[in-house]
């Protein structure tokens, strides 16, 4: 059986993984709001393995410890060892006070966590868009997507608050009245001024001029290229049952092809398996799923 620990990490360790992972361009987070961060050593049958960034705050009273970077060389399909780390990083947490841990990790990996209680809130769908791909997208030519105007803007600031806080809570992602939620509702605020944010995508879907759906998403530069992170994607009740996603999907694939977009990046409820079954049969993949679990 395996033995594994968590330690804070030496100073001299933490500036040498910083300048490692700034070399490499994948710099170490800074904190979020007035949270703290932690960095710890990773140890494996008394070898080091690795390192994590934990990120410790209080959500309306309740402590949240979140594995903000999570680094190691352990193999992905080394169970022991991994459910191992896993029981010591929940022991760390505890020990810092921690009600509630969360993590994000290699679809590989998820089965390991699940394994010791915890719940899989979203999971990340990725794709590099290639144009030339996913044919069945491109043949269905019903749905044509222009930017929503300022009144739909307001309408579905109004309507995506509601749908995103129930969502956020049955998945787990967070707490109902935390901060998040709070921080969630001042970023949808500003989707509703004229113009909106640069790197805020709203979109309609429309059939012959009648508004069908909606999308929501962030554009995010990266290596010179845009990344699109999206947020809401969905028809309007009274326009469902009509296979009209597949056709949405590749109306907004083609939109966003023409603004540079390279990769797209798309959040799933941990609960919702039909939207996550429709984008992996359109050729998306798993990047990473995030994880709960609470402690006390």
């Amino acid at each position: 059986m395996s033995t594994a620990r968590v330690d804070p990490m030496p100073v001299a360790d933490l500036d040498a993984w910083r300048a490692s992972r700034s070399a490499a361009g994948t710099p170490l987070p800074e904190p979020s709001d007035d949270r703290q961060l932690e960095a710890v050593t990773l140890t494996v049958r008394e070898v080091v393995v690795g390192g994590a960034l934990l990120e410790h705050g209080d959500d309306a009273g309740r402590r949240r410890c979140a594995v903000r970077v999570l680094q190691t060389t352990l193999p992905r399909d080394a169970d022991s060892e991994w459910s191992a780390t896993v029981a010591a990083l929940e022991g760390f947490a505890r020990s810092r006070g921690a009600d509630v841990l969360t993590t994000a990790v290699a679809p590989e990996l998820a089965r390991v966590f699940g394994a010791a209680g915890f719940q899989a809130t979203m999971t990340t769908i990725g794709k590099r868009l290639d144009p030339a791909s996913a044919p069945e997208l491109q043949e269905d030519r019903r749905v044509a997507v222009r930017p929503m105007d300022a009144d739909e803007r307001a309408r579905f600031v109004a309507d995506v608050a509601e749908q995103l806080r129930a969502g956020m809570s049955r998945a787990g992602v967070v707490d109902p009245e935390t901060s998040q939620l709070g921080e969630l509702d001042a970023r949808l605020a500003r989707l509703a001024e004229d113009p909106p944010p640069a790197d805020e995508l709203l979109v309609t879907g429309t059939v012959d001029g009648v508004a069908v759906g909606r999308a929501w998403a962030t554009l995010v530069e990266r290596d010179g290229a845009l990344d699109f992170h999206g947020n809401t994607i969905d028809l309007f009740p009274e326009h469902r049952g009509q296979r009209l996603t597949p056709a949405f999907l590749g109306a907004l694939r083609r939109h966003v092809h023409e603004l540079g977009v390279r990769d797209v990046h798309l959040r799933v409820y941990g609960h919702d398996t039909g939207a996550r079954r429709t984008f992996l049969d359109n050729g998306a993949g798993v990047e990473d799923v995030h994880l709960r679990k609470d402690l006390r």
